[in-house]
């Protein structure tokens, strides 16, 4: 109680300087706080999961990881509140003699304890950056009064905060929610704006950050690192609105930096993916702008296309040969299906977006209903390094997003892809409301639709043993029933989708729609 007075005043100057809590526009709603959007805030554990058809397959032993976002608490500003700033909550589904239990936990980073002691939110998101904060946040964060008066009047002449700063306040950005998987040994959670977090394989209790033996200590890394296959040597970068824009990593089997070198790109942009090839690594620069200045403001991620689009092709393995950068026509690209060297050439398989989703997409709302955003369709891009040209092949129509495929086969040429897809009639409640399999060879999709009300995120591959064909295995995917509010976990027969589901199991309640996710065998 000594200390109300001089709290109530800092609270005051920290409002006159902009730097306080601000109450939220509630004339606006934000589609993904709502429906299977919302969080689902119970951490809940179930020995086994009840099945309503079909059989589990007793080969299938091993656990599904997947995560998604789900705000521990409600956002200071839900209008403000993107989809991809939810803390990570992580699901379990695990398989044993024909049985799945099921197992659900956030990851506890730094932002989720501090907020946990103080029973509410108290950091705001990319489109605030700091300027939603109460004082509370900002002593978590470790920042002096001085130092937030500081911050304030770097503000208005134009400066950025401090590196020492801008580290302290990435913390608050910490949600750890795009990918769970077994790496380096370690079972992590990744997100590209922060440090990895190491969890329990069993319980999902947070272990704390990992940070690649202090080489990541203060450098981001994206949440889609490429394993290669034969040799276990992993492969990822980051990305930031400060330079090295670009930093590629390259890490041996047990997490090690091998190496490291900055990738010259001339402005800053959001890179969420990459691809490697048995020879090559290639960096999507897309203008998908991150520029710093804008980093104060309520658009962080703008669509730029007249600054361009190109590919960056490095030399997988060594560090120290020079880039060739090929131009495309401006588009985006948030994930990879495959990659693969064709002689001289890079066969590239994405899903391309004729301009940026979820960012910059105009109007009062900066949420609109997913509806209003562009669809990317799985597309063909085959790239001659050596003349810096590219062609690109529509290889389906589909509108389609997560695709997956058989990862003995990363980094090489490969028959088969998986992904959640848009088939159909939809009552809008979820966006894809179908499964696909892809067959190159064929050049030609399959499709499992799920109906009007059913919707799903992205599937996962389990190949049915080390040593069986390509795509021999199956497919686990979640998947949510508006009409009903509950979801299921489906096991499909990887290469006929279309076919009665192997085993569906019912899930204890809703599981929101998530981003990634992994199979780890057992043992």
């Amino acid at each position: 109680m000594v200390y109300r007075p001089r709290v109530i005043a800092l609270s005051r100057v920290l409002s006159t300087l902009g730097l306080a809590q601000r109450g939220p526009d509630k004339a606006l709603r934000n589609p993904f706080l709502e429906g299977n959007y919302a969080p689902f805030r119970s951490e809940t554990e179930r020995d086994a999961l009840e099945l309503v058809a079909g059989e589990v397959p007793a080969e299938l032993a091993g656990t599904f990881y997947r995560i998604g976002p789900a705000p521990r608490f409600d956002p200071p500003d839900p209008v403000l509140h993107h989809w991809f700033e939810g803390d990570g909550m992580v699901d379990a589904f695990r398989f044993e003699g024909g049985r799945v239990a099921h197992r659900r936990r956030w990851v506890r980073t730094d932002k989720v304890r501090w907020e946990e002691q103080a029973g509410r939110a108290l950091f705001d998101g990319m489109r605030a950056f700091g300027r939603r904060v109460p004082l509370e946040g900002w002593t978590a964060l470790g920042f002096t009064p001085a130092e937030l008066v500081e911050l304030r009047l770097r503000r208005l002449i134009g400066l950025s905060p401090r590196e020492d700063q801008l580290r302290r306040i990435m913390r608050a950005h910490d949600r750890s929610n795009t990918n769970v998987l077994k790496l380096a040994g370690r079972l992590l959670t990744l997100v590209e704006s922060a440090a990895a977090h190491e969890l329990d394989p069993e319980t999902l209790a947070t272990r704390g950050r990992f940070t690649f033996g202090g080489a990541l200590e203060s450098r981001p890394m994206v949440a889609h690192p490429k394993v290669d296959p034969e040799s276990g040597d992993i492969y990822s970068f980051g990305y930031s609105a400060r330079r090295p824009y670009v930093t590629y990593y390259v890490f041996s089997p047990d997490g090690a930096l091998r190496s490291s070198r900055e990738i010259d790109v001339p402005f800053p942009a959001m890179m969420h993916d990459f691809a490697v090839t048995a020879t090559r690594a290639l960096f999507y620069h897309l203008p998908a702008t991150m520029r710093e200045e804008n980093l104060k403001s309520d658009n962080p991620v703008r669509w730029e296309p007249s600054e361009g689009a190109r590919i960056a092709v490095v030399p997988r393995d060594d560090p120290g040969a020079p880039v060739r950068y090929v131009d495309l026509p401006a588009c985006f690209i948030y994930h990879t299906m495959n990659a693969f060297d064709d002689g001289g050439s890079v066969v590239l398989d994405v899903v391309r977006y004729p301009r940026l989703p979820l960012f910059d997409l105009g109007g009062e709302n900066p949420n609109p209903p997913i509806s209003e955003n562009p669809d990317g369709r799985l597309t063909r891009l085959r790239i001659d390094p050596e003349k810096g040209v590219v062609s690109e092949t529509l290889l389906d129509e589909t509108p389609a997003e997560f695709p997956v495929i058989d990862p003995r086969f990363a980094a090489r040429p490969y028959r088969y892809g998986w992904m959640a897809c848009r088939r159909g009639d939809s009552d809008g409640r979820g966006h894809h409301n179908a499964i696909a399999l892809y067959d190159h060879l064929e050049r030609r999709g399959r499709c499992r639709e799920l109906g009007r009300s059913s919707f799903t995120s992205e599937p996962i591959f389990v190949a049915r043993g080390k040593d069986t064909p390509e795509g021999e295995g199956w497919l686990l995917a979640v998947v949510y029933h508006a009409e009903t509010d509950q979801s299921d976990l489906l096991v499909l027969d990887a290469l006929d989708p279309e076919r009665d589901p192997v085993a569906v199991l019912r899930c204890p309640h809703r599981i929101p729609y998530g981003f990634h996710g992994s199979w780890v065998e057992r043992g």
